[in-house]
This record gives structure tokens, sequence and C-alpha cells, in this order.
């Protein structure tokens, strides 16, 4: 992966979720707080949240909070799953034989097999799949732009192919939802957004130059009006258009605003409130010893730490997976999509 700026806003947003989730989540949600409720309320009812000199509604406050998380981040997920399956069927139900100066231009540019030309006169190109990126082209805007715009236009999305912008954009929209309480996440997803446009462009302008890439870009500004669209692939908008010529004008990428101090104020402010809400409902329970002797999970630093490394096999396996689709997404195709996957 190329730390770009768009890269360097993909890996803060995700570090800065996996650190709070890390312990919070994994092992105190799943194998704390959530088994002593439960626990509680089995034997005593509702009331024994609150008996016995202990007070468990702060920990069910912190539970209900993660939870909320949990599915609006889920929703997310699905949201952008049902997105894609419907537009794989929409782009398969549209496709037609490639010509061959498509196919030979997708060769040439890193795309073999990956690029489908879709029957519609609007002049668009996007690039769509989580797992296995494809792009599509219009038939309009094969028909409208010169071979050069064309090869232009094969170089920005060959970017998005390569750098797994389908899959990171389902990450990106899923995280800020998932830890709602963390604007700041929402303000780096914008900014991996805007990044990885300015990245495909600069990719497109080394390859081919910069005036083929002005004919194409204004050209093809927007994706054609399908509702899934916007959700399912990874497609620069009309807003973003500004940002993209400066940096043709100049030659240079254009300086992103920082985050805003309220934002980062709000986000340190959220994290600070989602860790005290964590601690008051171990003292609510009686302090860590009490924890430990109900729960027999261990709350010593050094317990804490030792369970905070079980995440290490995860990461390094999630980093596995993730370099195996990348390296699959270097590769030619060689067979159809199937619009029975999910992504």
């Amino acid at each position: 992966m190329r730390l770009d700026s768009a890269n360097r806003n993909f890996a803060a947003l995700v570090i800065s979720s996996l650190l709070l989730a890390v312990y919070i989540l994994c092992g105190a949600v799943g194998c704390v707080l959530v088994p002593l409720i439960v626990s509680r309320v089995s034997h005593h009812g509702v009331s024994g949240l609150v008996d016995g000199g202990r007070n468990l509604l702060p920990a069910v406050a912190f539970v209900v909070l993660v939870g909320v998380g949990v599915l609006l981040g889920a929703r997310s997920l699905w949201r952008q799953i049902t997105a894609s399956r419907a537009l794989a069927r929409r782009v398969s139900a549209l496709t037609v034989a490639l010509p061959d100066e498509l196919e030979q231009a997708a060769t040439a540019a890193g795309l073999g097999g990956r690029v489908l030309l879709v029957d519609c006169p609007e002049w668009f190109s996007f690039a769509y799949g989580a797992l296995s990126p494809r792009v599509a082209v219009s038939r309009g805007l094969l028909e409208g732009v010169s071979v050069q715009e064309l090869r232009a236009v094969l170089e920005h999305e060959r970017y998005h192919v390569r750098n797994l912008d389908p899959l990171k954009v389902l990450i990106v929209r899923a995280l800020p939802r998932m830890f709602f309480f963390l604007p700041a996440l929402g303000a780096l997803r914008s900014r991996y957004v805007a990044g990885r446009e300015l990245a495909a462009d600069r990719r497109a302008v080394q390859a081919c130059g910069r005036d083929p890439l002005v004919g194409a870009l204004l050209k093809v500004v927007r994706g054609p009006a399908w509702s899934e669209l916007e959700v399912a692939a990874a497609i620069g908008g009309s807003d973003l258009l500004d940002l993209r010529v400066a940096q043709l004008e100049s030659g240079e990428e254009p300086r992103m605003a920082a985050l805003e101090p309220a934002v980062v104020a709000l986000s340190a402010l959220g994290a600070l409130a989602f860790t005290g809400a964590f601690v008051a409902s171990i003292i609510g329970f009686g302090g860590p010893s009490a924890v430990s002797q109900a729960s027999g999970a261990g709350m010593s630093l050094g317990e804490v730490l030792a369970s905070a490394m079980c995440v290490v096999p995860f990461a390094l396996g999630g980093l596995g997976v993730y370099q195996w689709i990348a390296w699959r997404a270097r590769e030619p195709l060689t067979r159809p999509p199937r619009t029975t996957t999910l992504l």
C-alpha cells in the first residue's frame, strides 16, 4: 500500500478504530460485562442490577452504547453489500461485448479481463467490487473520448483497482457509523475519498500526461443516476472537481484542510466519555478485584495487556487477507464476473 494522502487517512481511521476496540470492545464487553449483567439478572431479576452494594447500571449503559455502535456498523455493511449485489446485477445486465480497441486499452493499462462495457448513452466509468475489483465503462464514454483520453480514464480507474478502493470504501463508511461518538472518523473518511481521487489523477497524469486527463475529466464528472452506485462503487463526484482541477493546474497535490479543532475536541471527549463509561462500569460492580472474582477474567495491567495481545494474530490474519486480495487485483481476470457473489 502506497502511503499517499488517501492511504494515510485510511490508515489513521482504521488504526484509531482498532486501538479503541482491541480490549474495551472485544475483551471487556464480550468476556466481562455482558456475562456479569446476564448473571445478575438471571439470579436476582432486574432489581439485582442495583442490589447488594453494586450498581451495574453504568455497565448496562456501556453495553447499550457498544450495541448501538455495532448495529449501526452492521447496518452500514449490510446496506453496502446489498447495493454492491444490485450494482453487479445491473452492470451484468447491461454488459455488451468488449470491442478490440477497449480490450487492448484495458490490457495495456494492466486491467486485462477487468473492464466491462456497459450499454448506456451516459458518459461514465467507475470501479466496483470489493473482493474482485472491476471497471465499468459506458458506451457513451467510449464513443465520446479520444484514444489518449480513454487511456487516461483507464489509468485513473487502475489506481482504484490496485489500491482496493471499493473495499476501503466499505470499511471507511462502516467504521464512523460504528464509532459514532468519534466525529473525527467521518472527517478522515472525507479526506480519504478526496485523496484517492487526487492520487488516481496523479497516476493518470504520470502515465498519459496532463492534457488527456483534462479532456476526460471535463467529460466524466459524475456517474449515472443509479441509486446503488454511490453506496457500492469507488466514484468521485462533482463536489471534488475543484480540488482535482486545482491539482491539474498546479501540478501538485492541493493541501487539504486540517481537521477542525472542534471535531478533534468532540472526538477526544467522545473517546473519554466512552472509556469513562467502561471505568464506571467496573467501579459500579465493586472494582477490578470484584469483577475478576465474579467473571474469572484478570483485570491487572499485565493481564489486560496480555489480553490485548491476543488481537495480534487476528490483525496479522487480516493483513494477510488484504495482501491476498491486493495480489489478486494485480492479476488479469480470465473469468466473467459472478453476480451472485456478495461483493
